[in-house]
């Protein structure tokens, strides 16, 4: 009898031990394949998944992942820090009902023609709406959208400058205001108030190609920067 007892006792340890430890990792591992798949490369990618009950895994069902990584790359975009956390995970299905968290320190090396490193990417939503924001340092905005006139007019303006909350003034030898807006495709649009240097409309920033978020709003913050919101334009679990 007390060898059926240990017995009965071991084998339960056991099962409380794969689904409490072994579960989770084997979780873990399918959602690390799944972002290494969707483009997501560093060398130290952390997935911790939980889940109450535990027994939830058996379904591939977790109730809460927290993805991430330093020093990584996620398709065009270096990462200084990535860190995600999704809430009521279906892992076949690669989608969460919540996702939050943040991409630092992030490198885009071709926005507009220019390299340009963005202070953060913070993202939040769930299913097939995950919303991204992030704010561009004014001087490099400027830089920018004298860029795209220069390329549109041939000719460099002196300057640009950025006025809250969605106004610019280009100086060209003569002053030209506009106004920033977002067209239905998700880019960032100039509309020129007059026509003095041969512009109505310009495109500086096209939404899901040069930026990973299909943009929704502009905003020209107090300190002068460029405040972008949109859709995220690139899926977390492929």
């Amino acid at each position: 009898m007390r060898g059926c007892l240990f017995t009965l006792a071991l084998g339960a340890l056991v099962i409380a031990l794969i689904v409490g430890i072994g579960l989770p990792r084997v979780a873990a591992g399918m959602i690390t394949t799944a972002v290494t798949a969707a483009g997501l490369q560093a060398d130290d990618t952390t997935v911790t998944v939980s889940s109450d009950p535990p027994t939830d895994l058996i379904g591939l069902h977790a109730d809460r992942v927290r993805i991430r990584a330093t020093d990584a790359t996620f398709r065009d975009l270096a990462i200084g820090e990535l860190d995600l956390e999704l809430r009521d995970v279906s892992i076949l299905d690669r989608s969460a009902e919540r996702v939050d968290g943040r991409l630092s320190d992030v490198t885009i090396a071709d926005l507009g023609g220019r390299k340009v490193t963005l202070d953060e990417i913070a993202v939040a939503g769930g299913g097939d709406d995950v919303t991204a924001t992030t704010v561009v340092d004014g001087n490099a905005a400027e830089r920018l959208i004298a860029d795209a006139v220069e390329q549109r007019t041939g000719t460099r303006p002196d300057s640009v400058t950025l006025r809250d909350p969605d106004r610019l003034v280009i100086d060209a030898g003569i002053e030209v205001g506009g106004t920033l807006d977002v067209d239905g495709a998700g880019n960032l649009l100039l509309e020129v108030d007059d026509n003095p240097l041969g512009l109505e409309e310009v495109i500086l920033l096209r939404g899901g190609e040069d930026l990973p978020i299909r943009l929704t709003d502009v905003l020209v913050t107090r300190d002068g920067d460029l405040q972008l919101d949109g859709d995220l334009a690139i899926g977390l679990l492929g």
